[in-house]
């Protein structure tokens, strides 16, 4: 019986507000609920291992003890709705897994708002986070020739180390042939690297391989993908390799630390990196110790689905070359600009629609406001997508998307939404728009319900 359970839809009736549940096909193995990793296993009466977790992502578990008043008014919301069918809750799982620093945003959004508007998922549907992603369904990547370009990088790597000559990586790779010019420009002759050089270079192969092995924007398991590798546990091996205190990478970068004569090397989320940066005087041993941990965080704990992957990788390629990785020829936070007006333009059309501001006014009101970039694109997919049929359902959904656009954090110091772009709310509230008019009335309207004026 716990195989034809496999990946069915635990009863609603079961899953509290703020949850999800499915069967996973097995029976379960001891008494009570364990964590598994970002999941909880527990089983119903007939002893059916049951898997759930939270639908607000990056919410651990035991952490929903900490919801907000926001959190917990888009969970009543969810309650005053009734039974939902496995359609609507499909597309409620598919909002928590979204994370927009994922290279494929903003697709996997207009994905979402096409789905809150026709009330089903398309199938497969597009990778879109590392929460919990597709659980119990087929999906796809945004990333085609993901993989295989991060092998043409690593090719045109080890062909330039051989000696090599560009002029035949072009014409094995034509589509690569700026990356392949750029990379032989910057590094120069092989024959005159120095030591701590190469040492970098082989620090930097040990993150390319690799994502040539693994990849987070493949879509073979509901949390964590893989390419050219078959178990988590095979994988783990590889990334404590890079990553790992007693690992390859650990000890290339105590080498190279004393070969250039740097602080110890840490990742740039490590506070000791910030600490050591600003005790360094020499400007270029500043900008080289930047690059040494630069590369020694792997693209944020080895996560080659980040919109930025490829970009931080050219970085590593030129800091190495010229012993600083900002590029002159290429705009610095070009893409943290892109993924903020991104977000300002969805979370500002999403609060629009839910407070029932017609897009046409809305428009026409956003002509005679300069926030500094043009919105009018997001909005009027919000919109489109989502219609004029309101309904609890759909405003509910919308909200949930809301959420997570506005607030979606990895942890506590690394927000992902658009609150870690507060200069564009600081901005957008000096000329009079609020991004959050719906969840302000909607928590407005609660308190006076649950706190009644004491007759005089």
């Amino acid at each position: 019986m716990a195989n034809e359970k496999k990946n069915r839809l635990l009863p609603y009736d079961a899953v509290s507000p703020g949850f999800e549940a499915i069967y996973t096909g097995k029976k379960s193995s001891s008494e009570g609920e364990k964590v598994d990793m970002i999941t909880t296993i527990t089983s119903d009466d007939a002893g059916d291992e049951i898997r759930r977790w939270p639908v607000f992502s990056w919410t651990f578990p035991g952490q929903e003890k900490r919801w907000d008043e926001e959190i917990k008014h888009i969970n009543d919301m969810q309650s005053k709705l009734g039974p939902l069918d496995d359609n609507i809750r499909q597309i409620r799982a598919h909002i928590a897994s979204l994370v927009p620093c994922d290279s494929g945003f903003p697709v996997t959004v207009d994905e979402l708002l096409n789905a809150i508007g026709r009330g089903k998922l398309d199938e497969p549907s597009f990778r879109n986070g590392c929460w919990c992603s597709g659980m119990w369904w087929e999906q796809k990547t945004t990333q085609p020739s993901h993989t295989p370009s991060m092998r043409i990088i690593r090719s045109v790597l080890t062909g330039y180390l051989a000696g090599k000559s560009r002029e035949g990586f072009i014409e094995d790779f034509p589509g690569a042939a700026g990356f392949v010019h750029r990379t032989y420009e910057w590094l120069g002759p092989p024959a005159e690297l120095t030591e701590v050089q190469k040492l970098m270079m082989q620090r930097m192969f040990l993150t390319v391989d690799f994502f040539t092995k693994v990849s987070g924007t493949t879509v073979s398991g509901p949390c964590s993908q893989f390419s050219d590798v078959s178990t988590m546990k095979e994988a783990e091996m590889l990334g404590e390799e890079v990553l790992g205190e007693g690992g390859r990478g650990a000890r290339l970068d105590a080498e190279i630390s004393e070969k250039a004569g740097l602080p110890q090397i840490h990742p740039r989320w490590d506070p000791k990196f910030q600490d050591y940066l600003e005790k360094l005087d020499d400007p270029q041993k500043k900008e080289l110790y930047r690059t040494c941990c630069a590369i020694a965080s792997g693209v944020y704990t080895l996560s080659d689905c980040h919109h930025n992957t490829f970009r931080l990788i050219e970085n590593w390629i030129h800091g190495i070359g010229a012993g600083k990785s900002s590029i002159p020829t290429r705009k610095a936070g070009a893409e943290r600009e892109r993924m903020g007006h991104l977000l300002f333009g969805y979370v500002l059309g999403l609060d629009k629609w839910l407070v029932g501001v017609p897009m046409q006014f809305l428009l026409l009101d956003l002509g005679h406001i300069d926030i500094g970039f043009e919105v009018k694109n997001e909005v009027l997919r919000v919109y489109a997508y989502l219609g004029e049929k309101r309904t609890p359902v759909r405003e509910w959904l919308a909200a949930c998307l809301w959420h997570s656009l506005m607030y979606n954090v990895m942890d506590a110091d690394n927000p992902a939404g658009l609150v870690c772009h507060k200069h564009f709310i600081e901005e957008a509230g000096k000329a009079g728009i609020s991004l959050r008019e719906w969840m302000d009335s909607g928590l407005s309207a609660g308190k006076q319900i649950r706190e009644p004026e004491n007759p005089s």
